[in-house]
């Protein structure tokens, strides 16, 4: 695919700083309302980091990538200003049209934008893929349209996300701070893939700031009109852009509070009764709301009886593409139709894959190493403690509970459904941070010791820092 605008311009140069400062003062006003100077600490090494993955991001997409979803949705962006141009009008319209159609007046915009392939007005058709050109449009006016700023301000709310989950999990787990940090602010797949003009940015972002305003909510009983705010927002961002991380999300803070009630309850008898009525109540209830949710038109794709019909189709277009272009072909097959190995070939794929053999890029070499960690650090626990146990630990705390549940179900969903490692390593970044928190706690609750080249990666993360106040 080829690009129809330079995403770099003089214009960068001039309001990138600009951007920065902002952000980088909201940054120094939130980390300064801490007296510990590690959480201090935290707040500007992942923003630094931020910063640094948005540019990796915007390199690549101009230089390697030489496009992909990111210079469509900058493409509709500039559509969508075109629109707004001639029409002040359109902004209102752009704004309440969920996606584009044929009858829309923003639809010629589109079409004769002249996009090599005129792949812009098709892609538009999918809600999902007409929501960030939307949300693109604030900050490419208060940016001068600098396709940079863009990245940084979809990042910036991602790293926002990412703080709140690490915030989420800190109030439980002051101990494992580093550990925590390291799950949700510096694994490169998930800040890289969170860092531009992409769906994933919001999504991602959003699961942060529902969790942490579940914990305000529930746990902390504070700041309860903000949190329902957030509730609502994010929960309307995720509906309209990827439904399936909502219903998942939900179902594991459903099952979270559920066992956390359950915890209270001192009689063991009565415990497991209530753990079983809660647990199926749950699941019910989630089940309700995946028929409800996905009876919409923009989430009947995540129906059950279209899930794998759709990603088989996906998987063969991929190869077909390959075979004609002569590229690299990354895509992978789940070969069997067993449930229960299904649901292994899904986790497998999320969280162990690409193997070292599948690589065939270097975006897919950065899967591959982070992969591995998640492989060798689950199989060194196996190893010590046994497969029992690790799952018995993870059912032992609401909150490795809540950890397992969206990790798990989340990686069976894009696993058995994405079409090709590349797609994939995008997916899946939401369940990434909670299932390495996840195995990080088991690893604390079974007293089991790190592997020493695991030390190593958290005091190159997450260096060692005295206490101070």
């Amino acid at each position: 695919m080829s690009l129809l605008t330079v995403f770099f311009s003089a214009t960068d140069l001039a309001v990138f700083p600009l951007c920065f400062l902002i952000m980088f003062f909201i940054v120094r006003a939130k980390a300064a309302k801490y007296k510990d100077q590690r959480i201090r600490m935290l707040y500007f090494r992942g923003f630094y980091f931020k910063i640094v993955c948005v540019f990796a991001f915007a390199l690549l997409t101009q230089f390697y990538f030489k496009g992909g979803d990111t210079a469509l949705f900058y493409q509709g962006t500039q559509d969508l200003r075109a629109a707004i141009k001639d029409n002040p009008d359109n902004f209102k319209l752009a704004m309440l049209t969920p996606k584009l159609t044929v009858k829309s007046p923003l639809f010629d915009y589109f079409y004769y934008d002249g996009y090599e392939g005129d792949l812009t007005y098709n892609y538009m058709f999918s809600q999902a893929n007409f929501f960030p050109p939307k949300l693109a449009l604030i900050p490419s006016y208060l940016f001068f349209n600098s396709y940079l700023c863009i990245c940084l301000c979809f990042g910036f709310f991602a790293f926002g996300g990412c703080i709140r989950l690490f915030k989420t999990f800190y109030h439980f787990y002051p101990n494992q701070y580093r550990e925590i940090a390291l799950a949700c602010l510096f694994l490169p797949s998930v800040i890289y893939w969170s860092s531009g003009l992409l769906k994933d940015p919001v999504t991602f972002g959003s699961v942060g700031y529902i969790a942490y305003a579940f914990l305000n909510i529930f746990v902390k009983k504070e700041k309860f009109f903000w949190s329902i705010v957030m509730i609502i927002f994010c929960g309307f961002l995720l509906f309209a852009i990827k439904v399936y991380i909502l219903l998942v999300l939900v179902m594991a803070l459903l099952i979270w509070q559920f066992a956390e009630v359950n915890k209270l309850i001192e009689n063991k008898t009565l415990r497991r009764i209530f753990a079983g009525m809660t647990f199926a109540g749950s699941i019910g209830l989630a089940f309700f709301l995946l028929q409800y949710l996905t009876s919409f038109e923009a989430a009947q794709q995540y129906q059950f009886d279209k899930f794998q019909g759709n990603a088989e189709y996906q998987r063969q277009m991929y190869a077909d593409i390959a075979r004609s272009t002569g590229g690299t072909d990354s895509h992978f097959t789940i070969n069997t139709s067993n449930p229960v190995l299904m649901v292994f070939g899904g986790v497998t794929a999320t969280f162990f894959r690409p193997f070292l053999w599948e690589v065939n890029s270097p975006i897919a070499l950065l899967s591959c190493v982070e992969s591995s960690l998640f492989l060798f650090l689950t199989l060194f626990f196996m190893y010590k403690k046994g497969v029992k146990l690790f799952f018995t630990t993870a059912f032992s705390d609401p909150r490795t509970l809540m950890c397992f549940v969206f990790a798990f179900v989340f990686a069976v969903a894009v696993g058995i459904s994405s079409a090709n490692f590349g797609a994939l390593s995008r997916y899946k970044i939401p369940c990434m941070p909670f299932y390495l928190i996840m195995v990080i706690l088991i690893y604390q609750k079974a007293g089991l010791n790190y592997p020493g080249w695991f030390n190593k990666v958290i005091d190159f993360a997450v260096p060692q820092q005295r206490r101070r106040f």
